[in-house]
C-alpha cells in the first residue's frame, strides 16, 4: 500500500513505515516516538489556542479548582480518542469517516455526520466567544463588537488561505 513508486519514499510514507515499526515493537528507545511527534504537535496546537486561553482563564477566575476534574477527564478521553484514531489510521491507511461510511448503514452515517457538525459548530462558537472575551479584556471593547471583529478577522484569514491554494 505504501510502496514507493519512484524508488524514493516520501516523508509521509517513511513516517508511516517508522510508526508501524514502533507499534510492532521492532523499533524501540527514546527516539522511537519521533514519528508520532508531528501529529501530536498539530493536535496540541488545535486544543490550546487564544480562545481556549481566554475561556480557561475566565472559568478559573470564577470557579477556581472546582472544575479540575472536568479538565482531567476530558484530557484523558481526548488522549484515548487520539491514540485510537492514530492506530486506525496507521493500520488501515484511512480515516475514521471513511471507515464509518464503509461499515455503517447510511442512516447511522448521516447521524454521525450531523453530530460531528454540531460538535464542530459548538467548538467554533467557544473559539469565537473565547477570542472575543480576550479582545474585550485587552481592549475594553463591548463583547458584541469584539465578536463582530473576530468574526470578520476569521473570515478574512480563511478567505485568504483559500485563495492561496
Amino acid at each position: 500500500m505504501y510502496a514507493p513508486t519512484t524508488g524514493q519514499a516520501s516523508l509521509t510514507e517513511r513516517t508511516v513505515i517508522a510508526g508501524r515499526e514502533v507499534l510492532l515493537r521492532r523499533r524501540r528507545g527514546p527516539l522511537a516516538i519521533l514519528p508520532f511527534a508531528g501529529p501530536a504537535v498539530v493536535a496540541s496546537i488545535a486544543y490550546m489556542d487564544p480562545g481556549n486561553f481566554a475561556t480557561n482563564i475566565q472559568a478559573g477566575a470564577k470557579y477556581g479548582y472546582e472544575l479540575l476534574w472536568v479538565a482531567l477527564s476530558a484530557n484523558l478521553i481526548v488522549m484515548l480518542f487520539q491514540a485510537l484514531s492514530a492506530k486506525i489510521g496507521i493500520a488501515t491507511g484511512r480515516n475514521l469517516a471513511e471507515l464509518c461510511r464503509e461499515h455503517f448503514p447510511p442512516l447511522v452515517v448521516y447521524a454521525l455526520a450531523g453530530a460531528s457538525e454540531i460538535a464542530a459548530m459548538a467548538t467554533e462558537l467557544a473559539e469565537l466567544l473565547g477570542a472575543s472575551l480576550g479582545l474585550t479584556l485587552l481592549c475594553g471593547a463591548p463583547l458584541l463588537v469584539s465578536m463582530f471583529v473576530v468574526g470578520i478577522a476569521t473570515y478574512a484569514a480563511l478567505d485568504s488561505s483559500l485563495e492561496n491554494r
